[in-house]
């Protein structure tokens, strides 16, 4: 180190590259400076030699080499700074020099300022007389550190010569006032400032260096060369989630291992190891020594080392407080994501996932689950938790546990933290578990749970801990009381409101799996169609109230007569659809059905029957095997459904391919469609709309009617979907809107101030003449845009959002309302309302016939109602036909509705004429508070 400093103090750049190279050195001049770059004798003797060529030999041996900046070198000059004479110095270097450990020496004082060094290689390493001059300059320096003139040294003997050792005489002068004392004092206070530079330097670092390893193996080197130590090492204790740590510079990796594990074992273990402590305020982190064998210390040593170690206890406080604002900023940004992500209403599956990939974000663990219980569609639950999500489980895990249910009513809580008692044994191998209650309305309904594999100590439980957890479950109490009210109306749009079975929209969805597993597996498959015979006749003499108990015991003895597997579901009024496949197809579908026929034929004992049990039959349609899709194999059962019927009913009937007759109706139905319009056979029905809370009726809905000269007037659900289907749905959709306009415009001349709604298909909604259509259509008629009000339906909007939403802005652009018709059947996230440019949500009549038998629904609808109004939306529930739901949309805050209750479609004259008859009864009802008032 000191050569190098030397070396590049008179040679230019040029002239050192080349000696170096002539050595046969590679490394960088910056790396031949430092204290420990030395690994071999070789090395150290070719560029001796390299420097006397080039310098002469005399360079070295009278100490030239050594500059006055070499000589003010902070970690040799502090070193020998410590000692108070040279032979103080010299008393100290007795034995082995920890940089040069291949040669031994032995000191002699001869006089107070006069000694003899006595020097010589081990067995092994061949003397020359390059390294004998180069260490004579440097015993002629020592006094020059303590302010001293250079000793005069002279080399008696040389074992280069043949001697069998070196041995020098040194000399030096006593200390003198005046100049040689002030030289010392300024060098002292150089070396004072070098230290100062060097502690600002290190903290610095400590403030800004995010990789803290670097600081500490900065620490280890700088104490090792302040020392003049052969070696130092820091050895730091294992942390929770980690190993043991290991600084070191100056030692082999074996030998680094052995002194560390000696070191934390509590000391040096081994002589000429100083050790002391690297502990702080806040812990302690292990220990930092240094190995003296044959160095030249002081009595500083001890306490040189001891200010590294504190700066080493330093530099980890600040890495555990970067450490730990770094894991508060991520637990926060977790908590964050968690809190944006559960905004976003979804099932509670996908609900329980994000909790569980959450947890090991916040808390410090391994693995984490969610358990839930299971509400039924009405949301009541058994109580038994099970599996819902897990992060970080193996499979094998979550199979384990996926079979496990856990009562929520025996989960014991610890009343001084308010997590779940866990101190029974794991089942999937954790060493430490911690878990913290979902409680809903006062209830457990489930639980967060965090375990770690290892290091059982990262869950001891603490307020922070604890707070973390609670505070995940309330996270996930919250969502989950959203997703479930998601997961109902989902349920309400895939399945009936009255029995609860599979409705349209499942049961074709169900129907295509059906068909893609028998294409893979070739197994059988069926559909059956049923009707129940004479139902309406039910219905007329009995009631609907007795209707609907029909329909829910067929429904408990169709679901008892089949296989778990097997489907059943309602398509509507009393026609039920049964999907078969598997085992139970081994028989035949004749069979299934024959089976059906006599479940049915056994009297229903119905609560309330004024004549005793129920007779009642039903016919069957089934259609077997393959079809391209599943709305053909359910055609064909419908098919064979018809003819069950027109052949005496109480029967089923295989579909056969010549029963396509009934298609060719259609095509003959179409056929008269496409002349409807120029014919003059459409009409329109208005059925009237009121407001809830003062009964004033605020508009109407355009409903589209078919006066067919043979076969009268024909309902909607006969011939919509051929009109959708054909795309004649486009060129109606535009005479709905023009005629709904006009009508609407010749009631405002009347005084009559309606609003008008205009149902607008898929169809129309996909084109681009849709805004043009609504532009003509008021600009011809005169009718104020803010009047007509378009209805489109939640599935027609989801259908494609990306191009929907710019389309109904264009829509809104024209100065209409938006009404989203059928509100809660689709599928739309609950999210992307306020992306659409909506006036108006219509609730879907199926949620309002559920009303009364359902206090579930009832709260369902109460959700609706409020969604809307947060939403600055206006609520409108259509079918409203019984007073009590009636009330109770009234009591919910619902802002208008129609329904038979109050008026059906009318003509518009009749319209009219019911508006004149309610002007009247308002009159009277006004005049006759009136009158009350002033008696």
């Amino acid at each position: 180190m000191i050569l190098m400093a030397s070396l590049e103090a008179r040679l230019t750049a040029g002239a050192l590259r080349a000696l170096l190279q002539r050595a046969g050195e590679t490394r960088s001049v910056e790396e031949l400076k430092e204290i420990g770059s030395w690994t071999t004798f070789d090395q150290f003797k070719l560029l001796l030699q390299e420097a006397a060529r080039s310098l002469d030999l005399e360079f070295l041996a009278n100490g030239t080499f050594l500059s006055s900046e070499t000589v003010k070198n902070f970690d040799m000059a502090e070193t020998i700074q410590a000692f108070d004479s040279p032979g103080a110095v010299l008393r100290g270097g007795e034995g082995i020099n920890p940089l040069l450990p291949m040669r031994r020496y032995e000191m002699t004082e001869i006089g107070q300022t006069e000694w003899t060094i006595r020097e010589w290689f081990v067995d092994g390493f061949a003397p020359y007389p390059e390294f004998c001059a180069f260490f004579a300059g440097q015993y002629a320096k020592i006094p020059m550190y303590l302010g001293l003139s250079a000793a005069e040294v002279v080399e008696e003997q040389c074992q280069s010569r043949g001697d069998d050792a070196c041995l020098f005489r040194m000399r030096w002068e006593e200390r003198e006032e005046g100049a040689s004392r002030e030289q010392y004092h300024e060098m002292h206070a150089q070396l004072l400032e070098a230290r100062l530079e060097q502690l600002k330097r290190m903290i610095t670092d400590l403030a800004s260096n995010g990789r803290y390893e670097d600081v500490l193996q900065g620490i280890v080197g700088s104490a090792r060369r302040a020392i003049l130590a052969s070696a130092a090492v820091m050895a730091l204790d294992a942390r929770a989630g980690g190993p043991r740590k290991i600084y070191y510079d100056g030692l082999a990796d074996a030998e680094t291992e052995s002194m560390a594990a000696e070191l934390l074992e509590g000391g040096a273990g081994r002589e000429g190891v100083i050790a002391v402590e690297v502990v702080s305020a806040r812990r302690r982190y292990g220990v930092l020594a240094i190995d003296e064998r044959g160095g030249i210390f002081s009595s500083q040593a001890q306490s040189t080392l001891q200010t590294y170690a504190e700066l080493a206890a330093a530099a980890l406080d600040a890495a555990d407080a970067m450490d730990d604002a770094r894991h508060q900023a991520h637990t926060a940004r977790v908590l964050l994501d968690l809190s944006t992500s559960l905004a976003e209403i979804v099932g509670t599956e996908e609900m329980a996932a994000k909790v569980a990939r959450a947890v090991p974000g916040v808390i410090d663990c391994d693995r984490a689950a969610v358990f839930l219980d299971n509400p039924d569609s009405k949301g009541a639950s058994d109580g038994k938790l099970t599996l819902v999500a897990s992060s970080g489980l193996p499979d094998d895990a979550v199979r384990l546990l996926g079979t496990k249910s856990y009562v929520a009513s025996h989960l014991t809580v610890d009343s001084e933290y308010g997590l779940l008692d866990t101190s029974q044994q794991s089942e999937v191998g954790n060493v430490a578990t911690v878990a913290a209650p979902i409680t809903l309305g006062g209830q457990v309904i489930g639980c967060v749970v965090a375990g770690v594999t290892a290091d059982p100590e990262r869950l001891f439980v603490t307020d922070r801990l604890a707070e973390r957890l609670k505070g995940l479950a309330a996270q996930a109490s919250i969502a989950i009381s959203n997703s479930r009210l998601v997961d109902q109306i989902r349920f309400q749009a895939l399945h009936d409101p009255l029995t609860g079975l599979p409705n349209r929209g499942l049961i074709l969805d169900r129907t295509e799996q059906m068909l893609a597993r028998a294409r893979r597996t070739n197994e059988a498959t069926a559909v059956l169609f049923i009707d129940l015979d004479g139902f309406k006749g039910v219905n007329d003499t009995l009631g609907h109230a007795a209707g609907d108990q029909l329909l829910r015991a067929v429904t408990a003895r169709l679901a008892l007569a089949m296989r778990e597997s097997d489907s059943v579901g309602r398509l509507g009024g009393d026609e039920f659809i049964v999907l078969v496949d598997g085992a139970t197809m081994d028989a035949g579908p004749e069979l299934v059905a024959e089976r059906l026929l006599e479940v049915v034929r056994t009297p229903f004992d119905l609560e309330g029957l004024p004549n005793g049990p129920l007779s009642l039959t039903a016919s069957i349609g089934i259609a077997a095997g393959l079809r391209a899709s599943a709305t053909e194999l359910l055609r064909d059962a419908d098919i064979a459904l018809y003819e069950a019927k027109t052949t005496g009913k109480d029967r089923f009937v295989l579909f056969h391919p010549e029963m396509h007759t009934v298609v060719q109706d259609r095509l003959l139905l179409e056929m008269d469609l496409r002349d409807a319009l120029i014919a003059g056979q459409y009409f329109l029905a208005y059925q009237p709309i009121f407001n809830l809370a003062s009964g004033e009726t605020t508009g109407v809905e355009a409903l589209l009617r078919w006066r067919h000269p043979v076969r009268g007037v024909v309902q909607p659900d006969e011939f919509i979907s051929v009109l959708e289907d054909s795309g004649m749905i486009v060129e109606v959709g535009r005479w709905v809107l023009q005629e709904a306009c006009r009508q609407g415009a010749r009631w405002h001349a009347h005084g009559h101030r309606l609003n008008v709604s205009v149902n607008v298909s898929t169809r129309q909604l996909e084109t681009d003449q849709l805004i043009g259509d609504i532009s003509c259509a008021l600009e011809t008629s005169g009718f104020d845009a803010r009047s007509l009000i378009v209805e489109i339906t939640e599935t027609a909007i989801m259908r494609s959002v990306s191009t929907v939403v710019p389309r109904l802005a264009a829509l809104k652009a024209t100065g209409v309302r938006i009404a989203i018709d059928d509100f809660g059947t689709g599928y739309s996230s609950l999210a992307y309302l306020q992306r659409f440019p909506v006036d108006i949500l219509k609730i879907d009549r199926s949620f309002i016939a559920a009303m009364a038998d359902s206090p579930e629904s009832g709260a369902l609808i109460r959700s609706l109602v409020h969604l809307g109004k947060s939403l600055g939306l206006e609520t409108l529930a259509e079918g409203i036909e019984e007073t009590a739901q009636y009330d109770q949309l009234k009591q919910a805050h619902c802002d208008s509705g129609q329904g038979y209750l109050y008026a059906r479609p009318l003509e518009p004259d009749g319209v009219e004429e019911f508006l004149v008859a309610r002007s009247v009864v308002n009159v009277a009802s006004a005049t006759r508070a009136q009158t009350l008032g002033h008696s």
